[in-house]
């Protein structure tokens, strides 16, 4: 996935993305529409997540990762579709491939998340600012 430029950015172009055969254009949601998205997105993801058992045997550890896989894609699925509710679901998910939604989801966590190389700075800065001298 290539990065957006800054004239993407600055235009609100919509993301592009392939999906079956056809290619499509989802519309960036607004910062409050955003983050109704990232709550779910969190929401819907935290379960999958808790399913994993760090603290025990690698059977449990092992059942997790099932668990996820098996619930991990369809998850996916919903969240670009909560994005882009107007994508025709059915006709994409009759046509595209599991890969092609991963990029899409990719594509969609980029611009919901466009936060984190500044969060990374800041990060750091405080880092070194509270490192002995």
């Amino acid at each position: 996935m290539k990065p957006r430029t800054e004239d993407e950015i600055l235009s609100r172009a919509p993301i592009t993305t392939k999906l079956g055969d056809k290619e499509y254009s989802i519309p960036l949601l607004a910062v409050m529409t955003q983050r109704e998205w990232r709550k779910n997105l969190f929401a819907e993801l935290a379960p999958i997540l808790a399913a994993f058992n760090f603290n025990v045997d690698g059977k449990s550890m092992a059942e997790g990762l099932t668990a996820a896989l098996l619930t991990f894609p369809d998850k996916l699925c919903d969240l670009v579709f909560a994005y882009a509710p107007d994508l025709p679901r059915e006709e994409i998910l009759s046509s595209a491939t599991e890969e092609q939604i991963g990029c899409a989801f990719s594509a969609i966590m980029a611009v919901a998340f466009p936060f984190i190389p500044q969060l990374g700075m800041v990060t750091n800065l405080l880092r070194s600012a509270s490192s002995p001298q």
